[in-house]
């Protein structure tokens, strides 16, 4: 892994402005492992020169910067510019998670309890956290935080992670906070829906109204037994539920405890993001995963390269972005958790000096035990329907 990193450096400093900026950021990522002070000195080095790039490579690269800072040095997101690009709700559980994935838990939990913008609040990260912690402070004020958010904002992951995480609260404080969730719930315009609980859809709500108050059923029945009671008078989807799930969600954990699960049938499977001509290499990379042998995956990422570089009509993106640079990473991580050093190999294998050097990089992430850390995959060509993106 040193001597990866030790190459990448030296190549790096010999590249291009953007692919620089790029490979000294992730660089930056694997340096961590071993001498955080290096780390925040080549990050700097690549986020002072991912600043002086201008237009969209610029505002592209600021961008994934973000997300490679939530990596390395948390503190400093704050000094880079809020992502222009992308779905907006996305970003701030994207940045929470990578900071936990990369052990910065004290700087997730500062993340969420200063986050202001109540129709973007990562529940998910505060779900992580809740798990992270396990003194009672840390996980009430998560707790707190998240309700006082969802009340600006009903939506998100609110109402399941209060509805596992009630009985944190003293028992009069977690009633205030569900007759609150009833009363905005009962304000609020209904909204159809199509929800299904238990084993083949046994219980099935078209109204959301009544499945966010399924959700607090549990909640209901211990801290204020009357008002569950009235709704259920008044809600016929609501009262069809409570006569299969006396309980709520609290029910359905109990059956499927009883059935030796650990969750309530509501769905599950696996699942590729992306688009439909990239599940071939997806499948190609998930074999190779399991059986070492890397041809395959390799083949469609030249492919891609191919297109990247078409001489009458190349991707005009930054070379971080290309869907070939982002195949490429893939292969040579996964090799690298399968393989080891062994992974070397594919290096050889890719035509293009700046991408082998972004590939060995990932390379030397997986040696260094690091989490994989995917980035945007773009492309801009001068054919009709230029620009797609991709995570």
């Amino acid at each position: 892994m040193a001597d990866l990193i030790a190459l990448a450096r030296e190549q790096a400093g010999r590249c291009s402005p953007p692919v620089r900026a790029a490979a000294r950021m992730r660089i930056a990522r694997v340096e961590m492992v071993d001498d955080r002070l290096m780390a925040l000195f080549t990050f700097q080095r690549g986020l002072e020169e991912a600043r002086d790039l201008s237009g969209h490579d610029g505002e592209y690269m600021l961008d994934q910067a973000r997300l490679l800072a939530a990596a390395v040095a948390p503190d400093l997101i704050q000094d880079i510019p809020p992502p222009r690009h992308g779905n907006r709700h996305l970003w701030p559980e994207r940045l929470g998670r990578v900071m936990l994935d990369h052990g910065h838990g004290d700087a997730a939990l500062d993340y969420v309890i200063h986050y202001r913008d109540a129709a973007t609040f990562p529940y998910a990260v505060v779900s992580a956290l809740m798990d992270w912690y396990g003194d009672q402070e840390r996980r009430l004020a998560l707790l707190r935080r998240s309700f006082a958010l969802w009340c600006k904002s009903p939506a998100g992951g609110f109402l399941a992670l209060f509805e596992r995480n009630w009985t944190l609260l003293p028992t009069e404080e977690a009633a205030e906070f569900v007759r609150e969730i009833v009363r905005i719930t009962l304000e609020r315009p209904d909204q159809p829906t199509n929800a299904g609980y238990g084993d083949e859809g046994t219980v099935a709500f078209t109204s959301s109204r009544e499945n966010t108050l399924f959700h607090m059923l549990s909640v209901l029945r211990h801290v204020d037994a009357p008002l569950a009671e009235s709704l259920i008078f008044r809600h016929p989807q609501l009262a069809a539920a409570a006569r299969r799930y006396p309980h709520g969600m609290e029910s359905m954990r109990q059956e499927a405890e009883a059935r030796g699960n650990s969750q309530p049938a509501e769905g599950g499977g696996f699942c590729m993001m992306g688009s439909t001509r990239d599940f071939p290499y997806l499948t190609a990379l998930l074999q190779a995963s399991r059986d070492g042998d890397f041809a395959t995956a390799m083949e469609y990422a030249l492919e891609r390269y191919h297109e990247d570089t078409e001489p009458e009509d190349p991707n005009q993106v930054p070379r971080e972005f290309w869907p070939s640079t982002c195949s490429f990473r893939g292969i040579l991580y996964h090799a690298g958790i399968r393989l080891g050093e062994d992974a070397a190999v594919y290096i050889d294998q890719i035509p293009d000096p700046d991408l082998r050097l972004f590939a060995a990089i990932e390379l030397a992430a997986a040696l260094a035990g690091l989490p994989e850390l995917q980035g945007a995959q773009m492309e801009q060509h001068r054919r009709p329907r230029s620009w797609t993106r991709r995570k």
